[in-house]
Order: structure tokens, then sequence, then C-alpha cells
């Protein structure tokens, strides 16, 4: 099937090329991506549940997963309606149903988060929450708490966990090229202390920075484990690096932030088990990275840092005072607007979606919540709270348990990325809950060789 070549490390350089192709072509035309969307799914479909039966979960979520990681891509190119805006969180929701629906709902965790996170679709105290409003904040935890309850007696290889973080490389890579081709010439760019809109693709630069933030990673997880998702170690390198220039480019700094910070989590693991031996990754990643911030900020006239400080045009004017909601756009004044509303609907919250509504108008560019875990608060109240530290209890349990200390530093990684992604994009992309899911897959703490290509039989 088209889908495990593509995860197989047997031709990795033209996948890597006919995804860069896929994010071209989007610049042009949608159609591309509908159509390859949909061949795939179509193609693979009946596979998937047939996996899913025989208890093989590997090709099931790798179909899934690849499909869900096109969300930023199909938003960029304007695939609705025939792709769907909220796309990942339709399949998130989807691929959980199917699961409960053919292996039944095995964990308690799951089923109470679901039961946690339910009651606040029936009530709306703001009286103007909508469909659009619901999909928006209900989709992405309800999706979460589905997926435990069949996921967690799973286990996949860590070559198969290779596998599908390599597909999700491959569709972080084509947003990547899309929002290059979409880039005008730097002589055309006007900078300023703002998230740039003009280098993201015309869309939301919070939401293609966490993509971009997660390629960095991907891609330095590639360079770091030897896999060659690309096809070459030094065109994993050039890919990290457009990675990194672009998402600084955006000028949206959590997504970078986590995704570097995520890296750093492998690299010290690395290093733990032996400086000497890995200083030369250490050395070499970190001089790529300052170097690419360097010339970007060069290229800013020197804007690039001022905003990672946390400067605007009215610090600098001195018609502003430096704060912490300042430094991060707003979002604590978000939060604290968030934490208001659970103060006066401590038990149930205000309903699913309404915060944005009835929060302090003062913060009105940014209505809509930024950080999951106060949005929780004031939709779901104390219910939201405790789904909030039950994930955190799971998935500490799920790392405790792994024997193998650097697929324990990958998982914690991509728990890390999952939660600290929420606390500056709640769950607008896929990026946590889909991560959060793969946590909680077992590891098979056996292996020998991960370079090493399985063929999965269904």
């Amino acid at each position: 099937m088209i889908i495990e070549g593509i995860a197989s490390d047997r031709r990795n350089f033209f996948w890597t090329c006919f995804h860069v192709l896929i994010g071209a072509i989007c610049t042009i035309s949608p159609y591309a991506l509908i159509f390859w969307f949909y061949f795939i799914f179509l193609t693979n479909f009946s596979k998937a549940l047939v996996s899913l039966k025989k208890s093989k979960i590997f090709f099931f979520l790798l179909f899934f997963f690849y499909l869900i990681s096109f969300e930023l891509l199909d938003r960029m190119a304007k695939t609705s309606p025939l792709l769907p805006y909220e796309l990942g969180k339709y399949f998130l929701v989807f691929l959980g149903l199917l699961g409960v629906v053919i292996q039944g709902a095995k964990n308690s965790r799951g089923i109470l988060l679901v039961l946690l996170i339910t009651p606040a679709v029936f009530y709306d105290l703001s009286g103007q929450v909508v469909g659009a409003d619901i999909i928006n904040t209900f989709f992405a935890p309800l999706s979460i708490g589905i997926g435990f309850t069949f996921l967690t007696r799973f286990e996949i290889s860590q070559v198969e966990l290779n596998q599908l973080l390599k597909v999700l490389w491959l569709t972080c890579l084509s947003s990547l090229v899309f929002t290059i081709i979409k880039t005008p010439d730097f002589e055309e760019l006007s900078f300023s202390l703002k998230a740039q809109s003009s280098t993201t693709g015309g869309h939301s630069s919070n939401q293609v920075s966490t993509i971009l933030g997660f390629g960095v990673f991907l891609s330095f997880y590639s360079i770091y484990k030897k896999l060659k998702f690309s096809g070459y170690l030094s065109l994993d390198y050039v890919v990290m690096i457009l990675f990194v220039f672009q998402g600084l480019l955006s000028f949206s700094r959590g997504g970078m932030i986590v995704g570097v910070l995520g890296l750093g989590i492998l690299l010290f693991e690395k290093i733990k088990a032996n400086l000497i031996k890995n200083i030369g990754i250490v050395i070499l990643s970190g001089a790529l990275l300052f170097a690419t911030f360097n010339i970007v900020n060069n290229l800013t006239g020197g804007l690039l840092i001022l905003r990672y400080q946390g400067e605007t045009e009215g610090t600098l004017a001195g018609s502003k005072e430096k704060s912490t909601d300042v430094l991060t756009s707003g979002r604590v004044g978000i939060f604290n607007g968030d934490i208001e509303l659970w103060l006066n609907a401590p038990i149930l919250g205000v309903g699913s979606g309404a915060s944005k509504y009835l929060r302090d108008r003062e913060y009105e560019e940014m209505a809509a919540s930024h950080i999951e875990f106060s949005r929780l608060l004031a939709e779901h109240g104390i219910l939201g709270l405790v789904y909030f530290f039950v994930i955190l209890f799971f998935v500490w349990g799920v790392i405790k348990k792994i024997k193998v200390a650097q697929t324990k530093a990958l998982i914690t990684a991509i728990v890390f990325i999952a939660i600290a992604t929420s606390f500056h994009a709640a769950m607008r992309t896929y990026v946590t809950p889909m991560l959060l899911l793969l946590a909680v897959v077992k590891i098979k703490s056996t292996e020998f060789n991960e370079k090493a290509i399985v063929h999965r039989s269904s």
C-alpha cells in the first residue's frame, strides 16, 4: 500500500520531493491536496478497519495520523468545504469512535475524561454559542478522552513510532513549502513587533508557528537518531534550518520556543548518556540555531530579538509598560478573564465555547482562549480542572513505566510539546490531542535495530 511505502525508509528522498510538490501546488490550487487526501482515504480505509479488528494498531494510527496532519495545509490552501477547516478535530473524534466501536472502551480514565468534558455542551451562559464554537472547543478534548479508552492497551515498536513521526514530518514539510512560496520578497515585507501573517501563507501565525516549531523538533529527531527522513542527513539539516528560518520570520514565538525546548529534552538525554560522544551534534545544532536567529534578526532590522524580548511599539515609545500580559501578547489577560469566569461559575463553568463571548472586551482581538487550561476552568468549571489533572497524572504514569532511556526522553518531549502547545495555541491544531494519544500507546522495549524496515500485514 502507498501509505506504508511513505512510512518506510526505502524511498525517503522521493517522498520528500513528493510532499514538497504537494505544498508547492497548493499555493496555486487546493485540488491536488483534495485529490491526494481522498485517494489515500478511499484506498486505505478498509485496511485500517481490518487492522484494528485484528488488534494491529500501527496501520490504523499511520492511516489516520497521516490524514489528520494535513490539517494546517488544508486551512492555508482553503480546501473547505471539500476538506473541512476543522479536519483534524473531525478525524480525531472519528478515529476514537471507530476504536471504541471495534475494540471497546476499556480504560476507565479515558471514560472518566469523556464524562468530565461532556456536560458543558448542554448549557451556555452567554446565549451566543453556535455549532462552530462547540466543534472548536469540545471536539479536541473529547477525542483525547475517547482515544484513551482504547489506545492504552496497544503497543507499537520503536521503528513504528519513528515511521509515525516521519509521516508527520512530511506533512509539516508541505506546510513549510507553502509558507516559503507564499512569503513575499524581503524587499516587500514590512516587519513590526507583531506576529506576521505575510510570512505564514496569509494564515494564523500562531497555528503556522506551532507546526513549523513541531517541524524543527521532528527534523532534529531524524538527525539525532540518524533516521534520514529526507533520505540524506545533510538534507535533514537543511530542512531543519528552513523550519527555523520560516518559523522565526512568523514573529509568533510560542511554536518556535516549544519546538526548541522539545529538542532540548532530547539533547539532555543524549548529553547525560555520553557528553563526549555527543558533543558534536550539540555544538552543531546550537550553532545552526544561533546563526539562523541572527540572520533573521538582521533581515528584520533587529526587530526579531526585540520581539522575543517582549517589546512592542508601545513599550519602545514609552506609552505602555512592559508586563507579563504585554510579554505574552495578551494571553495573561485572557487567562485572568477565564479565571474570573470560573470564579463566577466554579462548579460547571459557563458552557463549552461560551467564554469568548463573556470575557472582558478589553481583549477583543484575542477573544478566543489561547490557553486550554484556563478555558477548561472557565467553560467546564471544576470538572475541567479534574479533566486536566487526570491527563497529567495519566501521561506521567505512562512515562514512568518506560524502561528505555531514549524512548522515555522522546515520549517526555512529545508530552511536553503537547501540553506546552496548549498553553499558547489551546487545541486549535492537531498537535496537542494527537501527541497525547500517541504518548499513551505502549512502546515495545525490545528494540534491536531502529533502521529496520517493518512490513506490517493485516
